[in-house]
């Protein structure tokens, strides 16, 4: 599917390293730039309270306490395995098509923004700003703090994809079948 060993393994290992270090960069830039008022739901732990609910699993369902701190450790998880598929999308396509690679990967993290904020999470359902009245968060309802969290924290995780993605074909070093390159 992906030509030879060597581009699987690169597709692989790109996922498997971009998608650990694009999570912590993810999680890191909404520390920052918090995307959400307090108090108000984010929308993975919507998803996740309502797609496994009916299994007893909710968002605090794996919460931990560190330092004194509780960590939402189900929407720490739900984020961690987006961050590997999408590593692993970001990889795979850019085998096929280069211009996904665009700006070192921020346009990647732009696109991310506008399919998944912008249109699938308002359309599922799971994106209602307080701020708003509870109105749907398409992408053009969402306050510029919200926003501006959104666009910069995805660049920043597409490009350490990137980043990731050179460590990876600089660690194989050798001629690498496929669209690599223009």
């Amino acid at each position: 599917m992906f030509g030879n060993k060597g581009n699987r393994q690169i597709i692989i290992w790109t996922t498997i390293i971009g998608g650990f270090f694009s999570s912590l960069v993810k999680w890191g830039s909404e520390v920052n730039m918090p995307p959400r008022v307090p108090g108000e739901i984010s929308p993975p732990a919507a998803h996740i309270d309502a797609w496994f609910g009916w299994l007893g699993i909710n968002s605090h369902s794996l919460d931990y306490v560190y330092q004194g701190a509780t960590v939402l450790g189900a929407v720490t998880l739900y984020h961690w395995l987006f961050s590997f598929a999408f590593a692993f999308v970001y990889a795979a396509g850019s085998y096929y098509c280069n211009k996904v690679r665009l700006w070192y990967g921020a346009l990647y993290g732009l696109v991310i923004t506008v399919v998944m904020h912008g249109f699938l999470i308002p359309l599922l359902g799971f994106r209602n700003p307080v701020y708003d009245n509870g109105a749907t968060g398409w992408l053009w309802n969402l306050n510029g703090y919200e926003l501006w969290s959104e666009i910069l924290g995805h660049i920043y995780w597409a490009v350490s994809i990137e980043v990731c993605m050179i460590a990876v074909l600089a660690h194989f070093s050798r001629p690498i079948r496929g669209v690599w390159r223009s």
